[in-house]
């Protein structure tokens, strides 16, 4: 079954999301582009639906917060901790305080891949943990780091060599992490990461928990354990929360009916998904859809978002 849920692209998002931007920065369409979020989200349109990506990005705070939603989970983006976002996750920003500040990295797949990129850089940032605090030293060297990366995406930039040697440096920095547990090779750890891998990929058709237990190779139960001790969450409701996030966006069309957005995400019928999303969100989807409705076209922006969407 195809995922029909739409993609913002790197411009599309830059128009539906964020008004006030300068011209330069509306073009710019280079596969690596460093922002400060000051400049950048400070004035971001919230609240923010659930969107998906053609683009991956980096949030990086320096100053105040940002609350951000990845997937079915929330995370607060505080100074020293940053929070890395592959193309293609459902993800919207649910909160960011007026004094903010930090850098707003976006890339595009190919620089994970990239001559100046090794492959160990590129696998971390699609294996580890998505969110990292960073230690005071590692902070600072950061900013400094950054600060030398936006210069040279700047004006007078130089080679693109040196812009992706330095965002090489910046990823590698970021995925080695403080804590000397080494949390990401723990057995439990890992099995949660892989876990939640095959709920983005499979959840559309897959609904049991032994699905995903054959898929690693270990026991339901053992699966539940791991699950449960490393997010306070059973990967049932992991699954089934993925689910409903997933048929918020496909809700933001309106042209779709219910009853085929329910059969599309592979619920047993139009009643135990309208409880199952009753029980997620704490209401309907047809009052979901009734939010968006009387939202819609209230401003410029706004209107381009929901006529994007119904191109789906």
């Amino acid at each position: 079954m195809g995922d029909s849920i739409k993609m913002i692209s790197n411009s599309e998002y830059k128009r539906l999301f964020l008004p006030g931007l300068s011209e330069k920065v509306y073009v710019n369409n280079s596969r690596l582009q460093l922002y400060r979020i000051e400049d950048y989200l400070r004035n971001i349109l919230i609240p923010v639906l659930p969107y998906r990506t053609t683009f991956n990005f980096i949030i990086f705070v320096t100053k105040g917060r940002i609350k951000q939603q990845l997937e079915i989970s929330e995370y607060e983006i505080v100074p020293g901790s940053v929070l890395l976002i592959r193309q293609g996750s459902i993800t919207r920003t649910l909160e960011i305080a007026q004094d903010t500040e930090g850098f707003f990295i976006v890339f595009e797949n190919e620089m994970l891949s990239d001559s100046s990129l090794d492959k160990h850089a590129g696998y971390n940032f699609f294996k580890t943990s998505p969110f990292a605090s960073l230690s005071g030293a590692t902070e600072t060297w950061l900013s400094h780091l950054l600060a030398l990366m936006e210069l040279e995406l700047g004006g007078d930039a130089g080679p693109a060599e040196v812009s992706g040697l330095l965002f090489k440096a910046a990823l590698m920095k970021i995925m080695v992490r403080d804590d000397h547990e080494e949390l990401a090779v723990k057995r439990n750890f890992y099995i949660t990461l892989q876990f939640k891998e095959l709920v983005q990929q499979y959840h559309q058709t897959e609904k049991k928990v032994l699905f995903y237990a054959n898929k690693l190779s270990i026991s339901e139960n053992y699966l539940c354990k791991c699950i449960k001790e490393t997010t306070g969450k059973p990967p049932k409701q992991w699954i089934v929360e993925s689910s409903i996030l997933h048929s918020q966006v496909l809700l933001q069309n309106i042209s779709k009916d219910i009853s085929s957005i329910a059969f599309e995400l592979n619920f047993q019928s139009v009643s135990y998904f309208t409880r199952q999303f009753r029980q997620v969100t704490g209401i309907s989807p047809s009052e979901f859809r009734l939010g968006i409705t009387a939202n819609a076209g209230t401003s410029p922006i706004e209107a381009d978002y929901y006529r994007l969407i119904r191109k789906m």
